[in-house]
């Protein structure tokens, strides 16, 4: 395959990038023969730029000082063909499974995209809607104590879908309503944020049903206390409830009894709750429960009994804590504190009184601040920042800061290691659960290599990592030690997960302090020449506060300024990046305007951005995503400045996109009964969708008769045939479209057939003769063409 001479890239547009923020101009050529100067005033929030040096690990060493045309040499399109090591390609479906967890794991949803569950605000702000803790869910499972005439107010609500249950504070009314929505007991419940417009919420919910990964039927929403319940109507809740009806969902709201109504309608969802239950009996029914199965000579409940009988502890309670007024959540607090300061059946009341002084103030400093020394706070934090993954990775991570922090161990004399050395076998993983409100969870997760079962380490309540990350960057003066931390985590260039997760960490962190984290962290990483994994760590970060509104223009400063330098390519590689995973989800349209006027420029540092934003916006909404995205390379292989780029970013996208599809065909994996097995992303779409099998022929039949990249497409098609190779049905759908192709010109009908000998050639160490010869089975059909 002999490409024809390529015309010379024309540069962008003086125009300002419409989708990257603020104006921009473009910047000026270097003179012939000088490097590039950096640019006045240093980079983005006044740092130093670095003046670009060595390219990317993935091009070709040079001998001796870089000069400008050197790098250029180096970065060219047509050289990555050559290379002896080139552009790593990664796979796009496995980067947006690891950003959708992580976001998951770190802030209870993403920020962006499909699959967070956001509720619109009118014109404020969107709230996250998360799914109910396990905190809060499993105490009123296991031991709830129904109030008086319970049975009247289930039968009230049962034909309801929407219940506004009213009481007096402090008279159990949440735990109430959770109890009302866990029948039946698998129900999936969520808590809305108590800001949530009830104007909008039906459209919302309507929307959702419709997109392709909707809120579960039969879903639960409890909403406590709503802010803007002086405004609710009667029509809001007449609207939602045919939205919960459709959906099979249904909604309980809490208000106190001196809540105002806003009108006569609102009384046919209104149920009161009957008067409480004593303090007591809540009591000794937590402990019961805290205390677990009874150990054969007595019951918890009658171990309950016989601890609560105690008079030192009887005198407590019903003398001091339960007084008239008292909360019904101060008997399950202290069902909680009694069962972890248990001796046998006997408790330090002394120390009771003190332990439960401290619950008055903030449970989670409190928690925080009990962990015993610097290893187990440094778990914590590890845990916040990698939650949800391998419990050895948090560990490592764990070590790792606290060596920062409390320095590593030291060599001793005849006595052996001094401190802070640590013991290994001083905290097992059951107590490290223990003490820090977590648990493991086996799961199978997506590595390289495949599937792999793994055992996870994650929080209990899905709010504690983003509350220990804030708690330790606001309340402590660790700054400049856990950035340091994190860019280490993330200059992981084995494991993409640690990358993600280190990432979205720093994008949190950048909405306490933008301009602190993005200077000393991210700018480094957004510039650095050799290490381009970071520019992806950049990206993960930054989509944490472009999602959100009050954060996003700064952002989008941030990224006009990387893109807008020509004199610094790898930001602009690091802009394309940000357009793709931060911006893109936001706006595609504006998006994909950003990265076509990249795509004029030569470099492949920038068409690797370039391609990998293509495949996470493509991957972010198929349906409405794939069609633009195809049709923007088609554009780019007609037009002679963005050809040689649009040869190459289709290539890598065809490399990097694979779905997962169960043995049926074209459904997405989830049967548990046969493994799924990988499809080309592209393929899989041109055969579902027959507008789109066009392009997608028309668009190989270019790149292979152009010749540019001939050992880069026939290692891609290789990649492809052993997808087919594995599957009939991909075989089939891969052998029609390579026919397709060959019947385009007789030039292309060659490069085929030769392409394809080379699958069953007899020193292919890998080969693939089943779908050789079902391709030239296919050839055979069509013949020729002239």
């Amino acid at each position: 395959m002999t490409a024809p001479t390529p015309a010379a890239p024309a540069g962008p547009s003086a125009a300002a990038p419409q989708a990257g923020g603020p104006a921009v101009g473009a910047v000026p050529a270097a003179p012939a023969g000088k490097a590039p100067e950096s640019p006045a005033g240093g980079g983005p929030a006044g740092e130093a730029a670095p003046a670009p040096a060595a390219p990317d690990a993935a091009a070709p060493p040079a001998s001796g000082p870089a000069t400008p045309a050197d790098i250029a040499t180096s970065t060219a399109l047509d050289a990555q063909d050559k290379s002896e090591t080139p552009s790593p390609v990664a796979d796009g479906a496995r980067r947006q499974t690891n950003l959708r967890r992580s976001s998951e794991f770190l802030i209870g949803g993403d920020m962006v995209g499909r699959d967070k569950f956001v509720v619109m605000l009118g014109d404020r702000e969107p709230a996250p809607l998360q799914r109910l803790s396990p905190l809060l869910a499993k105490p009123v499972r296991h031991a709830f104590v129904e109030p008086q005439n319970w049975a009247r107010v289930r039968t009230a609500c049962a034909e309801r879908r929407i219940v506004i249950l009213r009481a007096d504070p402090g008279q159990g009314k949440v735990a109430a309503a959770i109890r009302l929505l866990q029948n039946p007991s698998d129900r999936r419940i969520f808590n809305l944020d108590r800001n949530v417009d009830l104007r909008h919420l039906a459209h919302w919910l309507e929307a959702d049903a419709g997109s392709d990964r909707p809120l579960p039927r039969g879903a639960g929403f409890l909403l406590c206390e709503p802010a803007g319940w002086g405004e609710t109507e009667g029509w809001m809740l007449q609207r939602l409830d045919v939205v919960l009806d459709r959906i099979d969902a249904r909604l309980v709201l809490t208000i106190a009894s001196d809540a105002v109504l806003a009108d006569q309608d609102l009384l046919e969802h209104v149920v009161d709750l009957p008067p409480a239950p004593e303090h007591a009996r809540v009591l000794a029914s937590h402990l019961a429960w805290r205390l677990g199965p009874g150990d054969g000579r007595d019951t918890a409940e009658e171990r309950a009994d016989r601890i609560l009988a105690d008079e030192p502890l009887r005198t407590y309670y019903t003398g001091e804590l339960f007084v008239r007024g008292a909360p019904l959540k101060r008997a399950a607090d202290l069902a909680l504190v009694i069962s972890q300061e248990l001796d046998g059946d006997r408790v330090d009341v002394s120390r009771l009184r003190d332990r439960m002084a401290e619950r008055h103030t903030e449970d989670f400093d409190i928690w925080f601040g009990g962990l015993p020394d610097v290893p187990s706070r440094c778990l914590a934090i590890a845990l916040a920042v990698l939650n949800g993954l391998p419990y050895e990775v948090v560990v490592r991570a764990a070590r790792a800061l606290s060596d920062r922090l409390d320095g590593p161990p030291e060599a001793g004399g005849d006595d052996g290691p001094q401190p802070p050395w640590r013991d290994p076998f001083g905290l097992s993983r059951r107590e490290c659960e223990r003490l820090l409100r977590a648990r493991t969870r086996r799961g199978t997760a997506r590595t390289r290599w495949g599937p792999a079962q793994v055992e996870a380490l994650e929080y209990v309540d899905d709010g504690y990592a983003g509350m220990v990350l804030e708690h330790v960057w606001c309340q402590y003066q660790l700054h400049d030690e856990l950035l340091g931390w994190l860019a280490e985590l993330a200059d992981d260039r084995a494991s993409e997960e640690m990358r993600v997760w280190a990432g979205t960490a720093l994008g949190l962190l950048l909405t306490y302090a933008f301009d602190v984290v993005w200077t000393r962290a991210l700018a480094p990483m957004a510039h650095d020449e050799h290490r381009y994994w970071l520019r992806e760590v950049v990206a993960y970060a930054l989509r944490v506060p472009a999602a959100d509104g009050r954060f996003r223009p700064l952002v989008e400063s941030v990224v006009a300024t990387l893109y807008g330098n020509r004199r610094l390519p790898v930001g602009q590689a690091t802009a394309a990046r940000v357009h793709g995973v931060s911006l893109g989800p936001l706006d595609a349209g504006r998006a994909l305007a950003a990265l076509d006027r990249l795509a004029v420029l030569d470099d492949f540092r920038i068409a690797n951005g370039i391609g990998d934003s293509l495949a996470d916006l493509l991957l972010q909404d198929q349906e409405r995503n794939a069609p633009l995205v195809l049709d923007r390379i088609g554009s780019w292989l007609n037009d002679r400045r963005r050809n040689v780029a649009g040869q190459y970013v289709f290539l890598r996208l065809a490399d990097s996109l694979k779905a997962e599809v169960d043995a049926a065909g074209g459904r997405p994996a989830g049967g548990p009964h046969r493994p799924p097995t990988p499809w080309p992303t592209l393929l899989m779409l041109a055969d579902q969708q027959e507008p789109l099998r066009g392009a997608l022929v028309g668009m190989w039949q270019r790149v292979m008769n152009a010749g540019t990249f001939t050992n880069l497409t026939e290692r891609v098609l290789a990649d492809w045939a052993a997808m087919a190779e594995a599957d009939p049905n991909v075989r089939v759908a891969f052998s029609r479209m390579l026919a397709d192709v060959a019947r385009r010109s007789g030039r292309t009908h060659q490069l085929v057939r030769h392409v394809v000998a080379g699958w069953r050639a007899v020193d292919n160490l890998q080969p693939q003769p089943l779908t050789a010869y079902a391709v030239e089975a296919q050839l055979a059909i069509g013949g020729n063409p002239r």
